[in-house]
């Protein structure tokens, strides 16, 4: 019998990986073709890599004609097949229920061969989700996700069918695809808010450079507070030290330093800032909305530290508590974006309206937002020309609201 490929079938199913693949050439150069080949008119239902191999080495098969009323039904019966696999990933493995469970929701169900029933012939009682929870040993609730799981897969395909084919062949998740998404997404945003903010001129002291240089005019004993976010991986260490000599030089006595800090170097953190400030306190904010597997130390984190020093040694004026929590943040201008709502805090803690604050490490302009918002005045700067911009973009954004 000639064996023909229809090319919605041939995409219907999950390919091989390549391991895979190869085991299943071997098996079959070593014991020939034992599995017959399902056909539906002539087309291929089941088989595809053992026909390939049969047509590459010359090996002969066997072929066996199933009935179906339609190829919808053809693709139920592929699913229920395919789902019976063990090399399905997990994405795949869900998606199949999810299409199985569409289908069946729209009216086309397995029917019309020996080997499938109809949903109202398997249970009269029983809604579609139910059966399939059954059949799987699932959740209705989570055949409804993978449900939704299956339409987002099927979208994915006519838009962006490059990265459709990822999951397809087993290589990435949905989760991993959806994640590149956003990555993409952000980017292009970033991008396009650092050539507008290129051209925008603040009306506040603003410096591209590294903050020791370019704010080296700031007179000394002249700022009620700074509050910044220095980056946290190791091979920026060196700008703690920077910091700490220049908050000693530029704050007002008993002013205070405010900086968010990373967990992995907090030690050495608090000793370089020690070095010519005071340690006060650490204050606690929390994320929500957000976790953090920190895989080194197999911990989830939801909580960052808020680290206080201060320019000699005097009680706040008002008794606060070291717990905050912060709304969700925005990644929208960079990596380590804050929130405005917790930056917005530690101003109404620390400072009063019309005082002075510096923030060394600007990024996407978050504490300066929050800032002019509150009635303060800010000195910024930020040593990333692209990062410059995007803050000057988002300041000029959301301060004109």
């Amino acid at each position: 019998m000639e064996l023909k490929i229809h090319p919605d079938l041939q995409k219907h199913i999950w390919p091989l990986r390549r391991e895979e693949f190869n085991q299943l050439e071997e098996n079959i150069l070593a014991e020939g073709i034992r599995d017959k080949i399902i056909a539906w008119r002539g087309y291929i239902v089941d088989g595809h890599n053992r026909y390939l191999i049969a047509q590459k080495h010359n090996i002969p098969y066997e072929v066996e004609e199933y009935e179906f009323e339609d190829i919808e039904a053809v693709k139920d019966w592929m699913d229920a097949n395919q789902l019976g696999r063990r090399n399905l990933t997990e994405d795949q493995w869900q998606i199949s229920i999810g299409r199985r469970y569409n289908r069946e929701k729209k009216g086309i169900t397995e029917r019309g061969n020996q080997y499938t029933k109809s949903a109202t012939d398997q249970n009269d009682t029983k809604q579609t989700a139910d059966r399939l929870a059954d059949e799987y040993k699932i959740s209705a609730p989570t055949v409804k996700r993978y449900a939704q799981k299956a339409k987002d897969f099927e979208e994915l395909s006519k838009t962006k069918p490059e990265l459709a084919q990822s999951i397809w062949s087993g290589e990435k998740s949905l989760k991993e695809v959806r994640k590149d998404e956003k990555k993409e997404e952000i980017k292009a945003e970033r991008e396009l808010a650092a050539t507008v903010g290129k051209d925008i001129n603040t009306d506040f002291i603003f410096k591209l450079g590294d903050f020791e240089e370019v704010l080296s005019d700031i007179p000394d004993g002249s700022i009620d507070c700074i509050i910044t976010d220095p980056p946290y991986p190791k091979e920026f260490i060196e700008c703690w030290s920077k910091l700490s000599r220049f908050a000693a030089r530029v704050l007002k006595p008993n002013g205070f330093c405010i900086a968010y800090s990373g967990q992995y170097n907090l030690p050495e953190v608090i000793n370089r800032m020690s070095k010519n400030l005071d340690y006060y306190w650490t204050f606690c904010v929390y994320h929500e909305g957000q976790t953090q597997i920190v895989n080194a130390v197999n911990l989830i984190c939801r909580w960052k530290p808020v680290l206080i020093f201060q320019n000699g040694r005097s009680k706040i004026s008002n008794t606060i508590q070291d717990y905050f929590i912060s709304e969700q943040r925005e990644k929208s201008g960079h990596d380590w974006q804050q929130s405005v709502s917790g930056i917005s805090y530690l101003i109404d803690m620390f400072t009063h309206v019309d005082d002075l604050i510096v923030e060394p490490f600007a990024g996407s302009g978050t504490t300066v937002i929050a800032a002019r918002k509150m009635g303060r005045r800010i000195i910024a700067a930020e040593i990333d020309e692209e990062t410059y911009n995007i803050a000057k973009f988002n300041i000029y954004d959301k301060t004109k609201e």
